[in-house]
């Protein structure tokens, strides 16, 4: 017996059609829609956190510039003032807040009467800090 080897042939017309591909786009436009404001959150949380970081990573150069020159620095600058040691930063920059602005600082602080204050404000109005 002889076998046939040949491979049928496809429709040269094959494909998708209009349809099928909108439908493709709605479905995908639906789930997108479903999760995006589920990540909407994220952002924020993450610039949250990215305060805290930096302010845990600013008290511990002004602890080390206080115990070096025993008071703290007049303004966060004195963490770079290398006549007084410095810098204390280890990129040599103070950084700014996650929204760009700059981190308040007091000492004493009203709050921290032994010590220092250090905090920054969300645009959503949360106080990130060092005495909570």
């Amino acid at each position: 017996m002889e076998k046939n080897n040949r491979r049928p042939r496809s429709n040269p017309r094959s494909g998708f059609t209009l349809i099928e591909i909108l439908l493709v786009v709605v479905i995908i436009g639906i789930l997108a829609g479903i999760a995006i404001p589920k990540m909407g959150g994220k952002s924020e949380k993450a610039m949250i956190a990215q305060a805290k970081a930096n302010i845990n990573s600013l008290s511990m150069a002004i602890q080390e510039y206080e115990m070096i020159n025993g008071a703290y620095p007049s303004s966060l600058d004195g963490l770079l003032d290398e006549s007084k040691g410095g810098p204390f930063m280890e990129k040599k920059v103070i950084p700014m807040d996650p929204w760009g602005k700059p981190y308040t600082f007091a000492a004493p602080g009203a709050h921290n009467t032994h010590t220092f204050d250090l905090s920054t404000t969300s645009p959503k109005g949360e106080v990130i800090n060092n005495w909570e």
